[in-house]
Protein backbone atom coordinates (compact mmCIF):
# COMPACT_ATOMS: atom_id res chain seq x y z
CA UNK A 1 0.00 0.00 0.00
CA UNK A 2 1.72 3.18 -1.07
CA UNK A 3 1.70 6.73 1.48
CA UNK A 4 -0.95 8.45 -1.07
CA UNK A 5 -3.60 5.33 -1.78
CA UNK A 6 -5.59 6.93 0.79
CA UNK A 7 -5.35 10.02 -1.05
CA UNK A 8 -6.54 8.87 -4.53
CA UNK A 9 -9.72 6.99 -3.04
CA UNK A 10 -11.00 10.20 -2.10
CA UNK A 11 -10.10 11.78 -5.60
CA UNK A 12 -12.28 8.82 -6.95
CA UNK A 13 -14.98 9.32 -4.07
CA UNK A 14 -14.76 13.74 -5.55
CA UNK A 15 -14.98 13.00 -9.26
CA UNK A 16 -17.94 10.14 -8.54
CA UNK A 17 -19.69 13.22 -6.73
CA UNK A 18 -19.19 15.67 -9.53
CA UNK A 19 -20.33 12.91 -12.02
CA UNK A 20 -23.37 12.08 -10.77
CA UNK A 21 -24.28 15.87 -10.60
CA UNK A 22 -23.13 16.24 -14.11
CA UNK A 23 -25.83 13.34 -15.10
CA UNK A 24 -28.50 15.31 -12.96
CA UNK A 25 -27.82 18.72 -14.83
CA UNK A 26 -28.53 16.99 -18.29
CA UNK A 27 -32.28 16.17 -17.15
CA UNK A 28 -34.66 17.49 -14.94
CA UNK A 29 -33.11 17.65 -11.86
CA UNK A 30 -34.46 18.45 -8.23
CA UNK A 31 -32.61 21.45 -6.96
CA UNK A 32 -32.48 19.90 -3.52
CA UNK A 33 -30.77 16.37 -4.51
CA UNK A 34 -28.39 18.45 -6.47
CA UNK A 35 -27.87 20.64 -3.41
CA UNK A 36 -26.97 17.50 -0.83
CA UNK A 37 -24.96 16.39 -3.82
CA UNK A 38 -23.34 19.27 -3.68
CA UNK A 39 -23.05 19.58 0.42
CA UNK A 40 -21.67 15.65 0.16
CA UNK A 41 -19.24 17.14 -1.81
CA UNK A 42 -17.78 19.72 -0.21
CA UNK A 43 -17.62 17.85 2.92
CA UNK A 44 -15.26 14.77 1.02
CA UNK A 45 -13.47 17.82 -0.31
CA UNK A 46 -12.83 19.69 3.06
CA UNK A 47 -11.38 16.49 4.55
CA UNK A 48 -9.38 15.71 1.49
CA UNK A 49 -8.16 19.04 1.87
CA UNK A 50 -7.18 18.59 5.21
CA UNK A 51 -5.38 15.58 4.80
CA UNK A 52 -3.22 17.34 2.52
CA UNK A 53 -2.25 19.95 4.72
CA UNK A 54 -2.06 18.09 7.62
CA UNK A 55 -0.10 14.94 6.06
CA UNK A 56 0.90 15.30 2.30
CA UNK A 57 2.36 18.75 2.09
CA UNK A 58 4.92 18.80 5.38
CA UNK A 59 6.31 15.20 3.72
CA UNK A 60 7.03 16.56 0.59
CA UNK A 61 8.26 20.01 2.43
CA UNK A 62 10.48 17.66 4.77
CA UNK A 63 12.16 16.42 1.73
CA UNK A 64 15.43 16.94 0.88
CA UNK A 65 14.92 17.89 -2.87
CA UNK A 66 14.16 21.21 -3.98
CA UNK A 67 12.48 20.16 -6.53
CA UNK A 68 9.57 17.95 -4.63
CA UNK A 69 9.56 20.94 -2.28
CA UNK A 70 9.14 23.46 -4.97
CA UNK A 71 6.12 21.37 -6.39
CA UNK A 72 4.54 21.10 -3.26
CA UNK A 73 4.77 24.71 -2.68
CA UNK A 74 3.45 25.22 -5.98
CA UNK A 75 0.32 22.75 -5.53
CA UNK A 76 -0.28 24.79 -2.03
CA UNK A 77 -0.69 27.82 -3.21
CA UNK A 78 -2.75 26.54 -6.54
CA UNK A 79 -4.88 24.60 -4.11
CA UNK A 80 -5.66 27.86 -2.10
CA UNK A 81 -6.84 30.15 -4.71
CA UNK A 82 -8.98 26.45 -6.13
CA UNK A 83 -10.33 26.13 -2.70
CA UNK A 84 -11.55 29.93 -2.28
CA UNK A 85 -13.27 29.12 -5.77
CA UNK A 86 -15.11 26.34 -4.12
CA UNK A 87 -15.91 27.84 -1.07
CA UNK A 88 -17.75 30.87 -2.68
CA UNK A 89 -19.53 28.34 -5.36
CA UNK A 90 -20.75 26.14 -2.78
CA UNK A 91 -22.25 28.97 -0.27
CA UNK A 92 -23.68 31.18 -3.00
CA UNK A 93 -25.85 27.77 -4.83
CA UNK A 94 -28.24 26.88 -2.33
CA UNK A 95 -31.39 25.20 -2.91
CA UNK A 96 -33.52 28.43 -3.91
CA UNK A 97 -30.60 30.11 -6.11
CA UNK A 98 -30.16 26.47 -7.57
CA UNK A 99 -34.31 26.71 -8.08
CA UNK A 100 -33.89 30.34 -9.50
CA UNK A 101 -31.14 30.10 -11.90
CA UNK A 102 -30.63 26.89 -13.19
CA UNK A 103 -28.71 27.36 -16.18
CA UNK A 104 -26.42 29.70 -13.96
CA UNK A 105 -26.18 26.81 -11.60
CA UNK A 106 -25.17 24.14 -14.55
CA UNK A 107 -22.57 26.86 -16.16
CA UNK A 108 -21.07 27.87 -12.61
CA UNK A 109 -20.60 23.90 -12.27
CA UNK A 110 -19.02 22.72 -14.76
CA UNK A 111 -16.41 25.55 -14.88
CA UNK A 112 -15.89 24.60 -10.42
CA UNK A 113 -15.28 21.18 -11.88
CA UNK A 114 -13.42 21.62 -14.77
CA UNK A 115 -10.79 22.97 -12.55
CA UNK A 116 -11.29 20.71 -10.01
CA UNK A 117 -10.57 17.27 -12.75
CA UNK A 118 -7.55 19.02 -14.23
CA UNK A 119 -6.36 19.56 -10.30
CA UNK A 120 -6.65 15.96 -9.68
CA UNK A 121 -5.01 14.89 -12.81
CA UNK A 122 -2.10 16.52 -12.09
CA UNK A 123 -1.98 15.88 -8.69
CA UNK A 124 -2.06 12.03 -9.32
CA UNK A 125 0.30 12.54 -12.26
CA UNK A 126 2.82 14.87 -10.46
CA UNK A 127 3.06 15.28 -7.04
CA UNK A 128 1.69 11.89 -5.28
CA UNK A 129 4.19 10.47 -6.96
CA UNK A 130 6.73 12.17 -5.29
CA UNK A 131 5.25 11.29 -2.19
CA UNK A 132 5.00 7.81 -2.92
CA UNK A 133 8.82 7.77 -3.45
CA UNK A 134 9.14 9.54 0.08
CA UNK A 135 8.16 6.55 1.86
Amino acid sequence: MSFTDKFRTQHNEILLIAKEMTVQLKGKADPAALRKLLSNLAGKLNFHLAMEDQALYPRLMERKDSDAKGLAKQFMDEMGGLGKVFGIYNDKWQVSAIRNDPAGFASETQAVFAALTKRIARENAELYPLADQAS
